[in-house]
């Protein structure tokens, strides 16, 4: 069994082909966030590196959520008009649950943390339970203070990791020290994992057609909320 996934819910296009017992090939881009003329390119690429068709892909998996609402769409649409086209199921997955997933060999509670600008953030807590991460704290939006604030009222050892990590290192670094960071190789999103919990998932029967894929923003879109605040104050 092949699964392609993709994430492209933060400034990071990535895109895994693994089978049942390995990645294939992976392509990670953490430059530019131009999701809508790189990600193609990348999937083809790596398809061609690997010599392999997009017809031997048996599930495609993809980052739902939280982050970029633009990136979260544009990866939704390619992953959506792949399995369409071949009439394949979908597995999504949470872009925090993933991201987790990277440093799953820990003894600490892992917190990935998304910055959704602001000084806010979209966060959760989870522990290695040896094959799966166990969510702790479900994922949630909240500040980056309030976040800290509950990981030292609960004395939870963590381990943090995101671009939220590194966005508000300094107030972190308030509260923690640099050994509580993950290593950059292992701090952004990653598609060999979310190739990695898919298999699991697989598993579970977790999948989804096509025409029924949702996104998972945990919060309105910028400018919706604008044109409800000045809706409010008329």
């Amino acid at each position: 069994m092949n699964i392609l996934a993709i994430d492209t819910s933060g400034i990071v296009a990535s895109v895994a082909i693994a089978n049942n017992e390995k990645i294939l090939g992976e392509i990670n881009l953490n430059y530019k966030q131009n999701h809508s003329v790189t990600i193609m390119p990348i999937i083809d690429n790596l398809l061609k590196t690997l010599e392999m068709d997009i017809k031997d892909i048996d599930y495609f998996a993809f980052s739902k959520g939280p982050g970029s609402f633009t990136g979260l769409r544009i990866g939704a649409a390619t992953i959506k008009a792949m399995a369409h086209t071949l009439n394949k199921k979908i597995i999504p997955i949470s872009t925090l649950e993933a991201m987790a997933y990277n440093i799953i060999d820990t003894n600490r509670y892992i917190v990935p943390i998304i910055d959704a600008k602001a000084e806010r953030v979209f966060a959760g807590i989870y522990k290695n339970e040896g094959t799966y991460i166990e969510p702790i704290l479900e994922e949630y939006a909240t500040t980056i203070t309030e976040l800290l604030d509950y990981i030292l009222n609960n004395d939870i050892e963590p381990i943090f990791l995101g671009d939220g990590s590194i966005a508000y290192k300094d107030i972190i670094k308030k509260y923690f020290k640099e050994e509580n960071f993950a290593p950059i190789s292992l701090n952004m999103q990653k598609a060999s994992s979310l190739a990695s919990l898919a298999f699991l998932y697989e598993k579970q029967q977790k999948y989804v057609d096509y025409n029924n894929l949702e996104i998972e923003y945990l919060r309105k879109p910028q400018a919706q909320r604008e044109l409800e605040e000045r809706n409010t104050s008329k």
